[in-house]
């Protein structure tokens, strides 16, 4: 949408920035929450974790829909959690007209839409909103007509989207695998590659697991209850419910980033206000230092790859294909299923070779582009297709 408004930039930034700029959204609303109930020390330590851990540093630019879902949700737990607040200052039901709480209500209502609308799985997060209503009314939350209108208008959007797609079947991406593909759910290669390799190796960098353990273990404070808890519970859900989406991709851990960020705040804070009289203060800092250094420098390490460009070859073959087809030829890049190298030629097409080259062409397609050719591919396609370009790096081929 921005990039027909105003015409500046290409896509690609305009897909960056909306990225960026929904990480910074989502800073702003968790330190708003963990600042009310933990205190503005907790708030800021929050907001630090979240905006410099190096898994989230790269996936803040990157495009995909889960940065915007996380700021949406947040924010929509902000709002609600103002307008509870704002309901409870009121000092009779008919007076909940207020103009204050109905933009708050009004505000979590889109902003929840919202983010169902950008990815389902946001629905897992709605357990701290649950927990705010039964704080509020306890039991009486079940028979509450606005909760039940909170219900209705945020989920019919999805719904009504949900069944309008079911027209197009074709552009339904398949999802069931998504659930337990493999059967993994419990397996031991689910928790090595959930709880060890992506959230301890990868976000925490191995010592950022003593501050998440502290944060954990710390008291919890009467003014934020279980609140935060309900994070851990959705985090939780999320990872169990959706095991083979979070096994198979790092990018899925995105959403639970939030509640690593306040626990791992609560951890800090525990050490800097450790009372003296169980524990040295300075041996508590030297920890503390130890642990945020080691946690930052493990985790960059294996996050900076994810800078590279791996394959060089698609980005060559593609800028190839730019340069020497028309705009609107369709093409066949064949890279497993990724969408990447696709991406590179700016043409429309297929990621797969998964049919004869007869079916392609009564589907449309132009030219085969094959990256990192071997022999094979210049003795098989070379001599069955017509040669429009090659190197090492690439074999064009017009159908």
């Amino acid at each position: 949408t921005m990039f027909n408004i105003f015409n500046k930039f290409n896509i690609e930034v305009w897909g960056r920035l909306v990225t960026i700029f929904s990480s910074l959204g989502s800073l702003i609303f968790l330190y708003l929450l963990t600042k009310k109930y933990l205190g503005v020390r907790i708030g800021s330590l929050t907001a630090f974790f979240f905006a410099f851990l190096p898994y989230n540093i790269y996936y803040s630019r990157t495009i995909l829909p889960d940065p915007s879902m996380v700021m949406a949700i947040l924010a929509g737990i902000y709002f609600f959690d103002r307008w509870v607040d704002e309901i409870s200052n009121l000092k009779s039901q008919i007076s909940n007209i207020n103009l204050k709480t109905q933009i708050f209500y009004g505000l979590a209502i889109l902003f929840t839409a919202s983010a169902f609308l950008i990815k389902p799985f946001a629905l897992f997060f709605t357990l701290p909103m649950i927990y705010l209503a039964f704080r509020k009314w306890g039991i009486k939350s079940l028979i509450n007509p606005q909760l039940w209108l909170f219900m209705i208008l945020t989920l019919a959007p999805l719904i009504f989207w949900r069944n309008w797609i079911q027209q197009f079947p074709e552009g339904i991406p398949a999802s069931s695998w998504l659930f337990n593909e493999g059967n993994i759910r419990f397996k031991g290669a689910f928790f090595y590659w959930i709880f060890a390799d992506r959230i301890g190796r990868l976000i925490l960098g191995y010592w950022g697991i003593a501050l998440l353990i502290l944060g954990l273990a710390r008291k919890i404070e009467k003014k934020e209850g279980l609140f935060f808890w309900s994070f851990i519970i959705s985090s939780l859900l999320y990872l169990v419910v959706m095991a083979g989406g979070n096994v198979k991709h790092d990018y899925y851990q995105i959403l639970i980033v939030p509640t690593l960020a306040v626990f791992l705040a609560k951890g800090v804070d525990f050490l800097l206000v450790a009372p003296k009289e169980y524990l040295s203060k300075t041996i508590c800092y030297l920890l503390f230092a130890i642990c945020y250094l080691f946690m930052f420098g493990f985790s960059w390490y294996f996050i900076r790859d994810y800078f590279n460009i791996n394959n060089s070859a698609i980005v060559s073959a593609g800028k190839i294909v730019d340069q020497l087809t028309p705009k609107d030829a369709k093409v066949i890049a064949p890279y497993g299923g990724d969408t990447a190298f696709l991406y590179q030629t700016n043409r429309q097409g297929w990621p797969v070779f998964d049919r004869p080259i007869e079916k392609f062409k009564e589907s449309g397609a132009n030219y085969l582009i094959i990256a990192n050719p071997t022999k094979s591919d210049f003795e098989g396609f070379g001599k069955m297709l017509s040669i429009v370009a090659s190197s090492k790096d690439y074999l064009l081929l017009a159908l």
